[in-house]
């Protein structure tokens, strides 16, 4: 684990609580449309901004609606607040208008998928009563930067789709300063290492436990043959996980359980094109808690 003052990293978590606003008054203009009937045009910044309280105080859109008006008012008494309505609608929208996830340059890159619920019942109804309805996932693809801890790339698919699959969308967004790739035995497929080796990376991936030498001398047969020389067997694969840096994956699995902690298991938007903005802004606001307590 990095070195952390911890007097000041709880000093930052006080702070998530704080509700103060440094706003660019650009966010703030409104276009009054002329047309009968046509809604008051809000900017994209404004309506993000507003997803982003409802995403981290737990709002409803109603009562995000209210709390808007209130925080508002007192600063801005004239400024008209979007209804919960138009914010709902709009938010479908914001995927091409929401920021870069990160600005860091990541040079070595942990990547994973997880899965969250969108429908279906709690998990104690489940336990008491058995399962009434059918339960449905979602997988989130991330990449992380082993250095800054930041999520530098996500993706959602369906449930069904394999991880090894989504590599190449995860190395698209991560940039071309990613020089090392270090993921788990999903992504122990050609599919996978041939998209690594195309970006110029190198993959450090565990061969699977029946894994053999194939004398190409590349990456793989390289672990297969350090594994072995190590005793081929469960210390050994401990072993070579902390001499070869893999071990440094278990901060992608502190992402998962960061993100789940502060946000829950589960998506309230029911439309796809919402799930996505909802999962993206939420790793905004990850990024921008973890650069607060760094």
């Amino acid at each position: 684990m990095r070195n952390r003052n911890w007097a000041e990293y709880n000093k930052q978590l006080v702070q998530r609580g704080s509700v103060t606003f440094l706003i660019d008054p650009k966010i703030l203009q409104i276009k009054k449309c002329k047309r009968r009937g046509r809604p008051t045009e809000f900017s994209d910044a404004l309506i993000i901004m507003l997803f982003m309280l409802k995403i981290q105080y737990h709002l409803p859109y109603r009562a995000l609606e209210g709390f808007a008006a209130w925080i508002f008012g007192y600063m801005y008494p004239q400024l008209v607040v979007p209804s919960y309505s138009l914010i709902c609608k709009r938010v479908a929208n914001l995927g091409y208008s929401l920021p870069q996830l990160s600005h860091y340059r990541a040079q070595t890159v942990l990547i994973d998928a997880s899965g969250v619920k969108v429908m279906g019942e709690g998990e104690w109804k489940v336990k008491i009563h058995g399962k009434s309805k059918r339960r449905k996932w979602l997988k989130i693809h991330i990449a992380v930067d082993a250095e800054s801890q930041q999520i530098v790339a996500e993706t959602t698919t369906e449930s069904t789709v394999a991880d090894s699959l989504m590599t190449h969308a995860l190395l698209d967004q991560a940039g071309d300063s990613v020089k090392t790739v270090i993921a788990d035995g999903a992504y122990d497929r050609s599919n996978a290492r041939d998209v690594i080796k195309k970006n110029k990376a190198r993959a450090l991936i565990p061969p699977a436990r029946n894994a053999r030498y194939k004398g190409k001398n590349d990456e793989r047969d390289v672990s297969i043959l350090q594994i072995t020389g190590l005793g081929a067997d469960e210390e050994a694969r401990r072993l070579w996980g902390k001499l070869s840096g893999y071990s440094q994956r278990a901060l992608v699995e502190t992402a998962f359980s960061r993100f789940k902690r502060l946000f829950g298991d589960r998506l309230f938007s029911k439309d796809p094109e919402k799930q996505r903005v909802e999962i993206r802004t939420k790793f905004l606001l990850l990024n921008r808690m973890n650069t607060l307590a760094a």
